[in-house]
């Protein structure tokens, strides 16, 4: 039996859609290559690579940020799984970038850009796919999900983006369900498979009072920045997806607090597509950054902060805000 293929994704829209594209190409080379799809978020990439098989032919990370505080453990993990087998890293968040020249050095070959989405990044290879116009409709799904494009609601595949976003955040561990996804694109050329349309369905009634919750709790707006609390509630997978589309329909970033078990808060901060407020993502950023850990990109990132310190942080984004 031939070696597999391995692909470590983030599993949001952008991350899977960037996987199928570099997935079909592969499977255009080479029809019979065995392809293993698993699925993980940066601070877990560590456990994720533990599952990686003794012999494989690659290993695709994609879409996954590099957590700067698990680098010395995860260099170490990457270096030895790097003897059996050629590892390839496709991103574009900022930390990943940075870390390129340390990537290079530990073999590790690298395609990354300082884009808005990584199936931004995974549109080049559009071409080499055995159906270009489906995958471009893939494309523009995952490059929508991380607001590096618009689409509008007469778009045809606007209810596809709705449907596929609530599916994979109400279901925000389930990995079949995005293994399911990925063969209905790799093999059907189904953009919304069943199991994703009633996942969707099932979240949607949570996703609306959530989201309405959120306009209900605004405890800080500008004409530059809107703050709200969810603490207090289960967001299960939707904290991006509201952030987002609360940016959108406000036209001003958006940051939304959420509790991360009892002594943690997480930040969310999301910024509307068509323009990156780059001033304003820098303020956040940096605020959260000398609190906490986490990262993303201009647009839309996330920092894990103690909750004793909110009030603090609170103060020094509002001033900071009221500053410009």
């Amino acid at each position: 039996m031939s070696k597999p293929t391995i692909f470590i994704s983030h599993g949001d829209l952008d991350g899977m859609s960037a996987t199928a594209v570099i997935a079909d190409t592969i499977r255009k080379k080479c029809p019979e290559t065995r392809l293993i799809f698993l699925f993980s978020q940066p601070h877990e990439l560590d456990k994720a690579l533990l599952q990686v098989p003794e012999e494989f032919e690659e290993l695709y990370l994609v879409d996954i940020a590099i957590d700067t505080e698990l680098w010395p453990k995860l260099s170490l993990i990457l270096y030895e799984i790097s003897k059996r087998g050629k590892i390839i890293w496709l991103d574009h968040h900022p930390s990943t970038l940075s870390f390129s020249d340390n990537l290079t050095k530990i073999g590790i070959q690298t395609i990354l850009e300082n884009m808005r989405s990584a199936a931004s990044i995974a549109r080049k290879f559009l071409q080499d796919t055995s159906d270009p116009s489906f995958y471009e409709s893939i494309v523009k799904l995952g490059e929508a999900s991380d607001l590096a494009i618009k689409l509008e609601k007469d778009d045809p595949l606007y209810h596809s983006l709705e449907t596929l976003s609530i599916a994979l955040a109400y279901k925000t561990r389930e990995e079949q369900l995005r293994k399911k996804i990925l063969s209905s694109w790799l093999n059907k050329k189904i953009i919304v498979p069943d199991e994703a349309a009633e996942a969707a369905q099932e979240g949607e009634k949570i996703y609306r009072e959530l989201y309405q919750e959120a306009k209900q709790n605004i405890i800080f707006e500008t004409d530059k920045l809107l703050i709200a609390d969810l603490r207090n509630r289960r967001v299960y997978g939707f904290i991006g997806r509201i952030a987002s589309v609360l940016a959108g329909e406000k036209e001003k970033p958006v940051i939304l607090l959420t509790r991360l078990g009892e002594t943690a808060t997480l930040i969310t901060y999301r910024a509307p597509a068509k323009n990156s407020y780059e001033k304003m993502s820098k303020i956040v950023a940096d605020i959260a950054r000398s609190y906490g850990g986490g990262g993303g990109h201009l647009a839309a990132f996330s920092y894990k902060v103690p909750s004793a310190y909110m009030e603090n942080i609170l103060k020094e984004l509002i001033d900071a805000t009221n500053s410009l």
